[in-house]
């Protein structure tokens, strides 16, 4: 989607993200001494990456069970909504939210501190399965949508 495209709730959204990534910066305690990432961290990132996707398929595939017909996220809607058909809004916001954010405090403690922390990899996987787990859960609602039409 293009920056042109967007309207002022996709504006502001963006300002939000970038404003929660700086305070989140201004608020980064990083201890020299801190624990290094080991393999726990690793299989924990990964194992909540597989919930979160398996989450948000499975629970939109129950609600769509009892009509609830989900739309898919546009930018330039309200992430609060209480409209449930447009509730993936908000997992998108979140999941840009928590990738960037990500990114970001990885790559401002890589290049300042050498390290790499562990708290910012899980929130960048965390923002990933996010996406994806709205991607998946689209495409299953869609493919089943598609086969009841059929028959």
């Amino acid at each position: 989607m293009k920056v042109e495209s967007w309207n002022r709730i996709g504006k502001i959204k963006s300002y939000l993200i970038l404003f929660f990534c700086l305070v989140e910066l201004l608020l980064l305690n990083f201890k020299k001494n801190s624990e290094l990432m080991n393999e726990h961290y690793l299989g924990i990132s990964f194992v909540v990456f597989i919930f979160v996707i398996l989450f948000l398929t499975v629970v939109s595939k129950l609600l769509s069970l009892f009509g609830i017909k989900f739309l898919k996220p546009n930018w330039n809607e309200n992430p609060i909504s209480l409209n449930l058909s447009k509730s993936l809004n908000f997992f998108q916001f979140v999941g840009y939210w928590f990738t960037i954010s990500g990114i970001i405090n990885t790559l401002f403690v890589g290049v300042f501190y050498q390290e790499i922390e562990k708290e910012s990899i899980m929130k960048f996987s965390y923002g990933i399965a996010l996406l994806i787990g709205i991607t998946l859960s689209l495409k299953w609602l869609n493919k089943n949508e598609q086969s009841r039409t059929t028959i």
